[in-house]
């Protein structure tokens, strides 16, 4: 994949978790030559996606960190499998975090 196309991968991600977690504060955005951090929090839950994106290495970190669990995946290439298995990970995260199973709640 080129620069420009790895670019656009990393800017639409980005614009899907926006959007898939907006309830959620976006804690950071950070970018150097190497990769891109992007952070969000609720409450003390927090999910951040290291992207790096230099030729032949391209690979996407993505992390949650909670008081209860922790959890990381790690997959290589910017491809549209990539960005899928991302989407229903973000997704599965943020419903579990922003609607606690019922059992989870009482369990507390």
């Amino acid at each position: 994949m080129d620069k420009i196309g790895m670019r656009e991968w990393i800017a639409a991600l980005e614009l899907v978790l926006d959007n898939k977690l907006k309830k959620w504060k976006k804690e950071s955005r950070i970018e150097n030559g190497e990769a891109v951090q992007i952070e969000w929090q609720f409450g003390q839950t927090h999910i951040i996606a290291d992207i790096f994106w230099q030729n032949d290495r391209e690979s996407v970190h993505l992390q949650l960190h909670s008081p209860r669990t922790s959890q990381r995946y790690e997959w290589h290439g910017l491809t549209d499998k990539t960005f899928n298995k991302i989407m229903d990970r973000v997704g599965n995260w943020a419903q579990i975090t922003m609607y606690p199973p019922e059992d989870y709640v009482s369990e507390m």
